[in-house]
């Protein structure tokens, strides 16, 4: 045995292990804020075109730029699926009903219980997951949740407070619970059937594209029993700039960063993640969009944080238990 190879093995792993966790942290900060960024986007986009129309729109430009990326980095090659076409197509049905199930369940219902429900990411996700994988739920999950869920609700109700909003329910919530728990199981699945080779741009590209037919169908399903009106196929110049900065950053760009954290961190630590999505909207909205931001949303969101490190932290004395467990080389 080369007692050289096994004494650095264990400061390796080590290293191994910081170095992913670093570069999943880095994936899943860049799509919540590219995801905070689309709401305020988003919100402007459907004064010029409705839900159902937006989507393929977004997707064809997120296409074109995944896939000239991809062209251009590994070859044309990797633009073919290296799985089963069936699988492409459970993989893309995933992504298109969490476009159409959270859009229509935001049409239902009522701007804060959406968010309100939002705020449960975490516990949906650990469900979603449980029953997918097994997986048991990682040390320190459910004290990063329980903080996660007051920092939401302190933000929400504080919102709702100054709007006059309230909470009921109007019939769209199980849609936007059931369009999360499509997108998580999405997240799964595109970990799952691609082997550990292939690179996250590569499975972000063919779900991608496989996601058009799907919301063109769903849109001439929309359009034919009335749902959607005739699409806008003359816009403003604003709307297609906004249009244009969606799809890049917040549909194309912001889907290979979440795949990466979490092929590094797991679909659990995203779940947390999700929950910084209205908290980096607000501050993006506070610096770009000139709309203040409340304390309680301020508060809310210092809290969440505090809910996504404590998992961290957690995470990461594992791993240095790990370490300091393993046994020393045998001389």
């Amino acid at each position: 045995m080369n007692t050289s190879d096994t004494a650095v093995s264990a400061p390796q792993a080590t290293a191994t292990a910081q170095r992913a966790a670093l570069i999943g942290t880095l994936g899943y900060l860049f799509a919540a804020v590219l995801w905070g960024l689309n709401l305020p986007l988003s919100a402007a986009l459907l004064q010029h075109f409705d839900p159902f129309w937006v989507s393929p729109l977004r997707y064809v430009v997120a296409t074109l730029l995944l896939g000239s990326m991809l062209l251009v980095s590994a070859g044309p090659a990797q633009l073919r699926s290296p799985i089963a076409l069936w699988r492409v197509a459970v993989l893309s049905l995933c992504v298109a009903g969490f476009l159409v199930l959270y859009n229509v369940g935001l049409f239902y219902t009522h701007p804060m219980t959406v968010a309100a429900l939002s705020a449960g990411s975490p516990v949906y996700v650990a469900v979603v997951s449980k029953l997918m994988t097994g997986s048991r739920l990682e040390r320190g999950f459910w004290g990063a949740t329980v903080l996660t869920l007051i920092g939401a609700g302190i933000a929400v109700t504080g919102r709702a407070r100054a709007t006059g909003g309230a909470f009921h329910l109007q019939g769209g919530e199980v849609l936007v619970v059931l369009g999360i728990c499509s997108w998580t199981a999405y997240s799964i699945l595109a970990q799952r059937w691609f082997a550990p080779s292939t690179p996250q741009l590569r499975r972000t590209y063919l779900t991608t594209i496989g996601a058009l037919p799907w919301l063109l169908l769903f849109w001439a399903l929309a359009r034919a029993t009335g749902l959607a009106g005739p699409p806008n196929l003359q816009p403003q110049t604003l709307p297609v700039v906004q249009l244009l900065v969606a799809a890049v950053f917040c549909t194309a760009l912001a889907t290979v960063a979440w795949n990466t954290g979490v092929n590094r961190l797991g679909i659990q630590t995203g779940g947390l993640w999700q929950n910084m999505v209205p908290v980096f909207a607000v501050l993006i909205s506070l610096l770009f969009f000139g709309v203040q931001p409340l304390a309680e949303q301020l508060i809310g969101g210092a809290v969440v944080l505090a809910g996504v490190l404590y998992m961290q932290w957690q995470r990461a004395r594992t791993a240095r238990a790990l370490a300091a467990a393993t046994p020393p080389p045998t001389p």
